[in-house]
């Protein structure tokens, strides 16, 4: 009977998993609208650390945000909730406030959420730039790509201008928010992974590696189609020049196939 069991489960098909992962958004979704609790709404334990506080809010946000699920309104409220928890616990006073009167005026919540939702993963990615890239760096390097030195330059060149982009601003964040997001969440399975877990670790690596990539393909489409509206013609205004676009997209393209045989 539990073969049985197991069986069944392992062998959902798609449209199952669909059902399934559509059932537990809008049970998510009902449970944050319902909750007063800020810890509840967020899902973690009262003595919680920044960074698990962090790992839940944008877990969370991703499973609630309107743009995601625009067919439920609830969405909206909830992702509202989240970014007011959010908010309240990240202060070191606020939260200090919080739990000792055990209150929060959670009828003022209003806005959309996604200025505390943007600020959140462009600090994310600022210090994935600082930090982890050196891994994207270290992959596209790898001889079995045969990229060239010019090649590894220009695309090494590509991401510093971005990140100037970045730093200038957060107009490009909502352009690749849920990219942002699958790109923590890869980060922290990759960090939760056995050391000794190869072929684990270089799977979720590649994933990091095609997912960074396509973040600079997604930001130079954007300027790109808004330099076209402007009317001006034979300028490249992307951040990426014609070449350097077909090199990421070829490179996008290995590490899909990479991942299929890892």
């Amino acid at each position: 009977m539990n073969t049985s069991n197991n069986s069944n489960s392992s062998n959902k098909t798609p449209n199952n998993r669909r059902v399934v992962d559509s059932e537990f958004r809008y049970k998510t979704v009902d449970d944050i609208c319902v909750e007063t609790n800020l810890y509840s709404i967020l899902g973690v334990d009262r003595s919680c650390t920044s960074e698990e506080l962090r790992k839940a809010y944008i877990s969370r946000s991703r499973i609630c945000h309107p743009d995601k699920f625009p067919e439920y309104p609830k969405a909206t409220e909830a992702f509202q909730k989240l970014a007011y928890a959010y908010e309240t616990l990240n202060k070191p006073s606020s939260r200090r406030a919080y739990d000792v009167s055990g209150t929060s005026d959670l009828g003022s919540v209003n806005g959309t959420g996604d200025e505390t939702l943007h600020g959140v993963l462009y600090q994310m990615f600022l210090e994935f730039m600082d930090g982890d890239f050196e891994m994207i760096r270290a992959l596209v390097s790898n001889p079995g790509l045969n990229l060239g030195d010019d090649a590894i330059e220009t695309l090494e060149t590509a991401f510093r201008r971005m990140r100037e982009l970045l730093l200038a601003g957060k107009k490009y964040v909502k352009i690749v928010q849920f990219e942002l997001i699958r790109l923590y969440e890869i980060q922290q399975q990759l960090r939760a992974l056995s050391y000794f877990d190869v072929f684990g670790r270089l799977r979720l690596t590649m994933q990091l590696a095609r997912l960074t990539l396509t973040i600079p393909m997604l930001i130079d489409k954007s300027m790109k189609a808004e330099f076209e509206q402007s009317g001006v013609k034979g300028v490249n205004k992307g951040l990426l020049g014609d070449g350097m676009a077909k090199v990421i997209g070829g490179l996008v393209a290995v590490l899909e196939r990479g991942e299929q045989f890892v």
